[in-house]
């Protein structure tokens, strides 16, 4: 059986999709078979037509080995999404499709819907958050952020939040990056003084993403040797 990685963000709009494309890419090219998992999706596709993440993944990243599964147009927190189309998003039956896909992939990327304290459902009573899944299912995540202002408030929160929830953290993606920036700089290197966690990559900020930009991403993270020692945390050989 392969293994699974969640992949978290500080917030909504971080960038975890272009992380996760970046870490998909670099995986295929290492020999792992690797699937895309995008259990909740809210929000369309500038088309009018498709899943935002679907047409993404689909579309511009064109990556074959992508999955989802409750998909609702209201671009809002998946809860009330699920409200508003009459959606009910049952947990255990998304954990059933992730071990399915576990059987069948080396790495299955499970991004996530806006960050780890993000409602679900509710159930007897309580909400069902992001984060009781990642927990109960016993997933490590990455954490995806910016590194421009307001960097280091929103990443140690999230990484508190994430220790209160028993959620392993295996390292820090900073998207967006300006490495000509001081202030991009010292939050990277203050985020990860503070939080103690390895630092797995920086992506620059790009004027228009594509396959190919991301490919290139994916072939210095290679080379860097950030890929594989990924893969050595989480256990899987290449």
């Amino acid at each position: 059986m392969g293994t699974a990685l969640f992949i978290t963000g500080t917030g909504t709009e971080i960038g975890k999709s272009v992380v996760t494309s970046l870490i998909a890419l670099a995986l295929e090219r290492l020999g792992c078979s690797t699937c895309v998992f995008k259990p909740v999706q809210t929000g369309m596709a500038d088309d009018g037509i498709s899943f935002a993440e679907q047409h993404w993944y689909q579309q511009v990243v064109q990556f074959s080995h992508f999955e989802g599964m409750y998909r609702m147009e209201p671009a809002m927190s998946p809860h009330l999404a699920a409200a508003l189309t009459g959606t009910s998003i049952e947990p255990e039956r998304i954990a059933e499709r992730l071990a399915a896909l576990r059987q069948r992939y080396d790495v299955v990327l499970v991004e996530g819907a806006g960050g780890l304290a993000v409602p679900w459902c509710e159930r007897g009573g309580r909400w069902y958050m992001t984060s009781d899944f990642v927990r109960d299912y016993e997933l490590p995540a990455i954490l995806v952020s910016l590194s421009s202002l307001g960097a280091i408030h929103h990443a140690v929160t999230t990484a508190a939040y994430a220790d209160v929830q028993n959620i392993r953290l295996l390292g820090l993606v900073f998207n967006q990056f300006q490495e000509r920036e001081i202030i991009h700089q010292n939050n990277v290197e203050t985020i990860a003084a503070l939080l103690r966690l390895p630092v797995l990559a920086m992506v620059p900020r790009l004027p228009t993403v594509s396959r190919s930009e991301l490919e290139s991403l994916a072939v210095q993270w290679i080379e860097q040797g950030k890929a594989k020692q990924l893969l050595e945390v989480l256990g899987v050989g290449v």
